[in-house]
């Protein structure tokens, strides 16, 4: 039996026009109920659905027609099969398009989170939607006649196809205009489209990897204004995940944040911050890049000075302390400690001999110390079970299967294990306040949808992101000796923390706050200039 399965006697004959059709169906049918669902969002008219399908599918049967050949179409039509499948389990799963920031995060994901992502539900999509039809192709006989006659039959369909395509879309004209103005996002629904775009766009982006480096501050100085002779300490907590939504700092009803009460009358939170990103990829760089939001152009960190190589540059002694999946060229030319050699280590790890590391480098010192926080789908694993305040959880990377509390409570356990990190290195810098001036800024990278509309996780297009995605916790934690020191009114900037903030003010903040001297740096985004004495 099995030496007939893996026979080369074929089960299916058909030729190579007949093969380009079926399997252009096939793609249309099996991989892109996503893309269905989102024509539906954009109007929900079954017209209008069956007309975009149709163009789907005419555009899939021209692709396949100038693609496929003899030495091709088996090949070309088995990886498609195996990559769809994945694809579709993850769009199908987190609600999620596939854009090149999607890819970009794929990229960088290490094993622990490919883990993470793993589950019978996957292998199961990969066995029926990527195993079950490449095992099927490779069982057809496709045959082709001669080259003219093939390149005959070819140019009818591509024509014909483009024709039939543009008479749909032209006949509904307002309709098309309307789409391609004010959803282009659309693309990234319809796969292979979405993934084969967003390649290459990386692809794109990979190329500028040798770019000259990019100085932005080359006129970078070391200001000392603080009215103490002791040195600086500043910690710079990255978080990971984290939506303002679930910080009871910010008004939510469960006292996520309860740990930090003993901090709480030198901490200013920020209740109105959005992230210049929804995925690590971008954001991480973004937080760190002098450019801003708008301005800040998808792989230029690796060439490109960011803050941590300014203050590096001005005398401050920079360390990185990574617990994610890396700093994405942000610590690229500053020391990096890796404490973690296993899946998952709780944020606390981060502390490993903090104030030891501290008082050898016995100079002004910026730490950043990157979190695992409340990374996602796994939350479950990234806090100690005896630190969980609200049960039952979700305990599974599948979270469409867990129900809307446990979801909750899962997640909003790791907010309160990141209060208790946050409150853990508070202490160890009050512990070193007689010999620095110290300070403590927190910013999570961005946010996260628990399944409000179906979607879940992050990283969706910024520009239809839920706000759940956008909008972070950030604060500063600044005790009045530091303050006294650097001549800032405390309670002046908590009257101005209600005003809207983002991830633009973190740069020219901490470059105020160490008192750097560069033509770059920019007033106005400084969260503490406008609290300085004098």
């Amino acid at each position: 039996m099995l030496k007939g399965l893996f026979s080369k006697t074929p089960w299916i004959k058909l030729s190579g026009t007949k093969f380009n059709l079926a399997f252009s169906a096939f793609l249309l049918f099996a991989y892109n109920l996503p893309f269905a669902k989102k024509l539906w969002s954009i109007e929900p008219s079954a017209l209008f659905v069956l007309c975009g399908m149709l163009c789907a599918f005419l555009l899939f049967c021209i692709s396949t027609t100038i693609l496929f050949n003899k030495y091709t179409a088996k090949p070309l039509s088995v990886l498609l099969c195996i990559i769809n499948a994945f694809v579709f389990y993850f769009m199908v799963s987190y609600n999620t398009p596939i854009d090149k920031v999607m890819l970009l995060n794929v990229i960088q994901t290490d094993v622990y989170e490919v883990q993470d992502l793993l589950s019978f539900r996957m292998l199961a999509y990969f066995l029926f939607l990527g195993l079950l039809p490449s095992y099927l192709i490779f069982k057809t006989q496709i045959n082709y006649k001669n080259f003219k006659s093939e390149f005959i039959k070819a140019l009818k369909i591509i024509l014909g196809s483009a024709i039939l395509c543009g008479i749909i879309m032209l006949g509904g004209y307002q309709t098309t205009d309307n789409v391609f103005r004010n959803h282009r996002n659309m693309k990234y629904y319809l796969s292979p489209v979405n993934y084969i775009s967003a390649s290459l766009s990386v692809a794109k982006m990979r190329r500028k990897s040798n770019h000259p480096f990019v100085v932005v501050a080359p006129d970078a100085e070391l200001n000392k204004y603080w009215k103490n002779n002791k040195k600086n300490l500043f910690v710079f907590v990255v978080g990971e995940t984290a939506r303002a939504a679930n910080f009871s700092l910010g008004g939510y009803e469960r006292p996520t944040n309860a740990p930090l009460n003993k901090h709480l009358s030198d901490i200013v939170y920020y209740a109105d911050t959005t992230a210049c990103g929804t995925s690590t990829a971008v954001a991480l760089p973004c937080m760190f890049s002098a450019y801003g939001r708008k301005d800040f152009k998808i792989g230029s960190e690796e060439y490109t000075e960011n803050m941590l190589d300014i203050l590096s540059k001005s005398g401050y002694k920079v360390l990185w302390r990574e617990n994610n999946t890396g700093c994405k060229n942000n610590c690229d030319r500053v020391e990096i400690e890796d404490f973690c050699t296993k899946k998952t280590c709780f944020d606390e790890i981060l502390l490993t001999n903090f104030a030891e590391k501290i008082k050898k480098n016995d100079e002004n010192t910026f730490v950043v110390l990157h979190q695992t926080g409340s990374h996602g789908p796994a939350y479950f694993e990234h806090y100690p079970k005896e630190t969980e305040q609200w049960s039952p959880i979700c305990t599974t990377e599948n979270l469409s299967s867990c129900s809307k509390e446990e979801l909750i409570n899962v997640y909003d356990n790791t907010v309160y294990y990141t209060s208790i990190f946050l409150s853990k290195i508070m202490d160890e810098l009050n512990k070193l306040s007689d010999e620095y001036n110290v300070a403590l800024i927190y910013a999570s990278d961005h946010g996260e949808s628990l399944g409000e509309k179906g979607i879940f996780l992050h990283a969706q297009p910024y520009d239809t992101a839920p706000d759940y995605q956008k909008d972070i916790p950030m604060l500063i934690w600044l005790p009045n000796d530091s303050a006294n020191a650097f001549g800032i009114d405390i309670s002046c900037m908590k009257k101005a923390a209600n005003a809207p903030h983002s991830h633009d003010n973190l740069f020219h903040s901490a470059l105020g706050l160490a008192g750097i001297k560069t033509d770059i740096y920019n007033k106005n985004l400084d969260i503490f200039a406008s609290c300085k004495k004098n």
